[in-house]
């Protein structure tokens, strides 16, 4: 009994040796405010390439003469793996659906979605308090964005 043990312990081992890390294909940030003036949504879709930032004006009071702006962002390897090393998969998974209470006091929603090849993880945010789990992903994807 105890060499067939030996077997399946050393097979589970090689097995899991041979594991990829899991592939994120796309990451997609965004911020959403209702009642504001000016530039009210954001969105940031990132992957191993390039850092795309859509700013979208708000519809609840208009500045007609905003228009939707697009930028585009080459990444550089380290880039793409800076992003993909400040957040741990798993953590964003464990997280609720729903963090906090996005939008109940007028503030920014905040959603995230983390494509891979296995899946689509989304989860909502007050925009201004995300989970501690992704400060650091934000933090690098708005880089440069948001300054005053």
């Amino acid at each position: 009994m105890k060499p067939f043990i030996t077997i399946l312990i050393l097979l589970y081992g090689s097995v899991s040796c041979f594991q990829q890390q899991e592939t994120i294909t796309e990451i997609k940030l965004g911020y959403s405010s209702a009642m504001c003036q000016g530039y009210c949504d954001y969105t940031f879709i990132v992957n191993e390439n390039s850092k795309e930032i859509i700013q979208t004006p708000g519809k609840a009071i208009p500045s007609p003469e905003l228009k939707v702006k697009r930028d585009t962002i080459n990444l550089t390897t380290e880039d793409w793996q800076q992003i993909r090393q400040s957040f741990v998969l798993d953590s964003i998974r464990a997280l609720p659906k729903i963090n906090g209470c996005p939008g109940c006091d007028d503030g920014a929603i905040g959603s995230l979605q983390v494509i891979s090849e296995k899946d689509t993880i989304s989860i909502k945010f007050e925009g201004p308090d995300p989970p501690n789990s992704i400060v650091p992903l934000i933090g690098l994807i708005t880089k440069e964005t948001f300054k005053e």
